[in-house]
């Protein structure tokens, strides 16, 4: 398949970044505490450019019929997992920097460039539609989850500059407000910075701690297995007893592109998360790094799984 060497690429890099951000600290270069300001300007400035950015597309009728299948898709996607991460935290001692690792993916930057490759630049519209709908999921459940309050005011989830910023693409895209040139340039560079920033705040966060059980931890394992195999796999399964591919075959790509994101290995914001909220960092890079070694095989697996049942 055409996305392996892509993949393996994207990860490499991103790989090459965290170690680059864990011998920074190591060699004293950086602090391990001077990650906080650089999660909260990825968290605050740059993410909310890149939702926005993403969303400066040409409207048509093809992407208005393939905007409700990716919005469904991506809704009845989260809530299963909703469920299902709830009533796992119920039955198990699964914490929330846990939960959210199986529930939330690396949805943007790591899938944009998979799916422009794959399928062609303008398909990564719908892929910006799981994301957006992640968006709001992540900044309301799974906030609470890594913050450990009991509950999000509807203020403070109208207020969060990144749903905002969801409202504010979405607006845009559909009322076809086209920003000047050099605003989507400045977002474009401020959206290229996600990666590379995220795992060097992750490889900041490991050096901080002893590695040699990192690959003996059970809890690390059970987690990345969750996340990248059988949590695809409930999806799948749960997309066929629809029976709408068998139905409306031609719409099989509009899946395909969301299984992407539902394959991939936990959101690098997670350990943004972890950092701000003084949580388990250690546990969300440790799932973030191996997860993305990983899903080099998992993702291409699951993904001509899918492709076969649904065939």
């Amino acid at each position: 398949m055409a996305i392996v060497p892509l993949l393996f690429s994207q990860l490499s890099s991103l790989l090459l970044i965290a170690i680059i951000g864990y011998a920074a600290v190591k060699k004293g270069i950086m602090k391990a505490s001077e990650c906080k300001p650089i999660s909260t300007l990825l968290i605050y400035v740059i993410i909310p450019s890149s939702i926005i950015k993403a969303l400066q597309l040409p409207l048509s009728e093809e992407k208005v019929h393939g905007f409700g299948i990716a919005v469904i898709f991506a809704i009845a996607v989260h809530l299963f997992w909703l469920v299902l991460t709830t009533f796992l935290g119920k039955a198990t001692s699964l914490d929330g920097t846990a939960r959210a690792s199986l529930m939330y993916t690396n949805s943007g930057n790591l899938i944009f460039p998979l799916v422009a490759s794959v399928f062609g630049e303008e398909y990564v519209f719908y892929a910006c539609m799981y994301n957006a709908v992640q968006q709001f999921f992540i900044w309301t459940h799974g906030m609470v989850l890594m913050s450990g309050e009991r509950r999000v005011t509807l203020r403070q989830v109208l207020l969060n500059i990144n749903i905002l910023s969801v409202a504010i693409g979405m607006t845009l895209f559909f009322f076809q407000i086209i920003l000047p040139l050099i605003i989507q340039n400045t977002m474009g560079m401020l959206a290229s910075m996600i990666g590379p920033l995220s795992m060097l705040v992750t490889g900041m966060v490991m050096a901080e701690k002893d590695l040699s059980g990192l690959f003996h931890s059970a809890k690390v394992w059970l987690i990345c297995i969750g996340r990248l195999f059988l949590f695809p796999f409930f999806v799948t399964l749960l997309v066929l007893a629809t029976g709408f591919l068998k139905a409306h075959p031609e719409e099989l790509f509009l899946f395909q592109i969301g299984m992407l994101a539902v394959c991939a290995p936990p959101a690098t914001l997670l350990t943004q998360f972890a950092v701000m909220f003084r949580k388990d960092a250690f546990l969300a890079g440790s799932v973030n790094l191996i997860s993305m070694v990983l899903c080099v095989i998992t993702m291409p697996l699951m993904i001509a799984l899918f492709t076969y049942l649904a065939g």
